[in-house]
């Protein structure tokens, strides 16, 4: 009995230090991240006489009401008039609006919505000197939650666009055969995560939130793979693979780390190949790497029936054998045999606290 009782005990110890180690790793993240956001701030812009103008999507399901009395309250304690609220179309999903903000000689143009807003508010944004606020209302939230910024309170959000200091972040550009160029600021890819974010169904995202992608994702499970061709500067190589990402940041919903390596100021892509075999156990063991990121660890020991390679580069082009959808934040962009990749480094300011 007594040895039962000292092996559930040295159980119990493993338990508590494992927890321990996986908070550890946690508050440790969230230490480099504070010392990125550090690093990366700009100096305290000085304030700029202009309105706050707040680009915003109506079609979300938020409060807006009640966000436009708290963006108030944070303007005229700072000081500023009644901020100018600019509402997106479906004709114009926030390109005019910034540029009418623009013209009006915006002090911050802050974006209210999902990650397209964002998306085309920092495009319209990138090298103007013009900072970036975000309210963020979508489902991923992904630049947000990259930032660190505070989802759950809409006041210290508009507090921080209202007031808050200015770091200085990548724009990723993209192009689908030879199309215009499109930006994006976390996360562009082909192949397997397009075709998540393009038929994921927007009711259920509002019940499930980002929930629903993983509903979306069964359903191509067994898509085939892409063959394609990357090239990277002087560099050219053959892939097979699910799908092919370029990765500004690299922190996705849930807690999970695509590309734990990736630097939202550091003038780099990561290029990530995601591939799986064996059916179901790939997948599984892919999203099983996948969190391991997290905690900047690698399994080693299992057999690899799914995989992560990464590679870094300032651009790079991918010719496919057959057309595959591409998306850009999460916004699909329809179907494409030649995509092309850039980033500008230190392009945009937003306002991080």
């Amino acid at each position: 009995m007594a040895m039962i009782w000292i092996a559930l005990l040295a159980l119990l110890v493993a338990l508590v230090a494992l927890f321990v180690a996986i908070w550890l790793r946690g508050q440790v993240h969230a230490l480099q991240l504070a010392l990125q956001q550090l690093q990366g701030n700009e100096h305290e812009q000085p304030r700029g006489d202009g309105p706050i103008c707040v680009v915003y999507n109506p079609s979300k399901d938020a409060d807006f009401e009640e966000m436009k009395r708290v963006v108030a309250e944070s303007a005229a304690d700072a000081g500023f008039e009644e901020p100018i609220w600019l509402a997106t179309t479906k004709e114009d999903p926030g390109v005019g609006q910034v540029r009418h903000a623009l013209e009006l000689g915006a002090s911050v143009v802050i974006a209210a919505g999902g990650d397209g807003t964002v998306r085309l508010v920092a495009g319209e944004l990138a090298g103007t000197g013009v900072p970036m606020g975000l309210l963020p209302v979508g489902t991923g939230n992904l630049l947000a939650r990259n930032l660190g910024l505070p989802l759950d309170s809409i006041r210290n959000l508009a507090s921080i666009a209202v007031t808050g200091r200015s770091r200085r972040v990548d724009v990723g550009w993209l192009s689908a055969d030879e199309g215009e160029k499109v930006p994006f600021v976390v996360i562009a890819g082909l192949g397997f995560d397009a075709q998540v974010m393009n038929s994921a169904d927007d009711d259920l995202k509002r019940v499930l939130g980002w929930s629903a992608y993983v509903v979306s994702g069964v359903k191509h499970l067994k898509e085939k793979r892409l063959q394609a061709t990357v090239a990277t500067g002087s560099h050219e190589f053959p892939i097979e693979a699910r799908s092919i990402m370029f990765a500004n940041c690299g922190g996705l919903p849930g807690g999970l780390m695509l590309a734990p390596d990736a630097r939202i100021d550091d003038g780099w892509l990561d290029i990530a190949v995601m591939d799986t075999k064996g059916g179901i156990l790939g997948w599984g063991d892919l999203v099983r790497r996948i969190g391991l990121q997290k905690f900047g660890m690698q399994d080693k020991m299992l057999p690899e029936a799914g995989s992560i390679d990464f590679r870094r580069t300032q651009s790079a082009r991918v010719e496919i054998e057959e057309p595959e959808l591409v998306q850009a934040d999460g916004d699909p962009l329809g179907w494409a045999k030649s995509v092309t990749a850039s980033i500008e480094k230190g392009a945009l300011l937003v306002r991080v606290g």
